[in-house]
């Protein structure tokens, strides 16, 4: 699946097509729940993820760097040349994200309760948290729904 084929299934996700999955649910709602209290999250929509020509919008990503102290990889490196990108790195650790990292990001929180009337207004409002964890914790939630959809 390719960012572009990633992103159009966000846009045009609805809550009711989503298998979910009871634990993974629970920490998401806790996650958005804690968002949500965070007076100190800023959010984005879903139309201004993406700039002209199909790349990621520059001020969202240094949003990002600079919130969480960042790098944005445009590819994801492969091998065991660093360990740095490995999945198996605590998130305290990690010191880069990519694109699908962010449309993860996106995709668990629209499985999120919380944001069912967003949805059906078309808003979409992503947020990003303050805390760098919780933004992890999302993404990996996000990459887990997406895995458990192709299975």
């Amino acid at each position: 699946m390719t960012v572009r084929q990633y992103f159009d299934k966000i846009i045009n996700f609805r809550v009711d097509e989503s298998k979910e999955k009871d634990l993974l649910k629970v920490d998401l709602e806790k996650l958005v729940l804690k968002i949500s209290l965070d007076e100190k999250a800023i959010y984005f929509t879903l139309n201004s993820l993406f700039q002209e020509r199909s790349e990621l919008n520059s001020e969202l990503l240094k949003s990002i760097t600079n919130r969480y102290g960042l790098l944005f990889l445009d590819k994801k490196e492969t091998g065991n040349v660093c360990f740095a990108n490995s999945e198996e790195l605590r998130l305290e650790y990690k010191q880069s994200f990519t694109a699908f990292d962010l449309l993860d990001l996106c995709y668990a929180v629209l499985h999120s309760s919380l944001y069912n009337k967003d949805l059906e207004n078309d808003i979409q409002k992503i947020p990003l948290p303050m805390d760098s964890n919780v933004f992890w914790k999302l993404i990996q939630i996000g990459s887990t729904l997406r895995n458990q959809e192709r299975e």
